[in-house]
């Protein structure tokens, strides 16, 4: 999330009087992201992943029309010839991120996987100073280590949670750093880019690779092609849902949030996710955290917003 808050500054126009309706309804449907792969158990994780990118490139499908063949009505002078191999690149990492996130949740529980993957922020960090030369500050240091020693701290009970949860929290770790793999390389594109066409190319190319790779990988291991269809309505609806509900409500909302209140603020919000998340999962689920579980979750997202903070990461460009 960070990037995309990063994209914009508070353009000082009057607050509107939905501004907070809208935000609260985004911190919403991002928090209901993990408990719909949930309430869709029997769908694969590749499966559910590949519909929820489907979904939403062809829901941002008619943004493309505002693009001149030719001529692309682009900024800052056009896309580059490279830009179509970073897009594909970003739709990889994006597949693998909601991949191995999806997966995550059949091991572990809403909350500690939520919170795993909300260090994507600090992962970008650590990817924009090893491959863009933009060395983070010393504050944002200080809010990993919180957030790691919060990530440790609840790592330290696992007896309610299953022989899979170191699994799962693995899983949940690596979506997290590819999910800003992908952010760190749409940096490279959305200068030249509206967040429309680009979410509907990247979503595109991402339902692609999960096209290919939940076809090809059951394959090579003598198994089947991972199903696409074949589940109940229920099944569908939480598809949908996913697709609907985190991507468009929640970034759309956010975009509309950011024109009226500080980025700072509204990145506070998105850093709210686990707890929403957590929440929903106690109410729908049945899943409530553990004392260890709020004391660590509350330690990462202590170190989140330090780090995440104005001030903290390097002035640069933006996507």
């Amino acid at each position: 999330m960070g990037p995309l808050l990063r994209q914009r500054a508070m353009s000082g126009e009057p607050r509107h009087p939905l501004v907070l309706p809208v935000l609260a309804t985004a911190l919403l449907a991002f928090s209901a992201s993990a408990i719909l792969v949930r309430l869709a158990p029997s769908v694969p994780a590749s499966s559910a992943a590949f519909w929820r990118c489907a979904l939403v490139a062809l829901l941002l499908a008619p943004t493309l029309l505002r693009l001149r063949l030719g001529g692309l009505r682009l900024r800052g002078g056009g896309l580059r010839p490279r830009d179509g191999g970073l897009i594909l690149l970003a739709g990889l990492f994006l597949a693998l991120h909601f991949w191995t996130w999806f997966t995550s949740l059949k091991d572990t529980s809403v909350l500690r996987s939520t919170v795993l993957v909300c260090l994507s922020p600090a992962w970008a960090a650590i990817f924009e100073w090893i491959f863009l030369k933009e060395r983070p500050s010393s504050r944002y240091w200080l809010g990993l280590a919180l957030a790691v020693g919060g990530v440790a701290a609840a790592g330290l009970v696992q007896e309610e949670q299953g022989a899979g949860a170191g699994w799962g929290e693995a899983l949940a770790l690596l979506a997290g750093a590819l999910a800003a793999a992908y952010m760190v390389i749409g940096r490279e594109v959305r200068p030249r880019l509206a967040i429309g066409p680009y979410g509907s190319l990247v979503s595109g190319a991402s339902a692609g690779w999960l096209l290919i790779l939940g076809g090809l990988l059951p394959v090579l291991q003598g198994s089947a092609p991972t199903p696409l269809t074949g589940w109940g309505a229920a099944e569908w609806l939480a598809l949908v849902g996913m697709a609907a509900g985190p991507q468009l409500f929640g970034h759309i909302g956010l975009n509309f949030a950011v024109r009226y209140l500080p980025a700072g603020v509204v990145a506070l919000v998105v850093l709210l996710e686990p707890a929403g998340a957590g929440l929903m999962a106690g109410f729908v689920l049945d899943e409530w955290p553990g004392s260890i579980d709020l004391f660590g979750a509350i330690f990462v997202l202590i170190g989140l917003f330090i780090s995440t903070a104005p001030g903290a990461r390097p002035q640069g460009r933006t996507t």
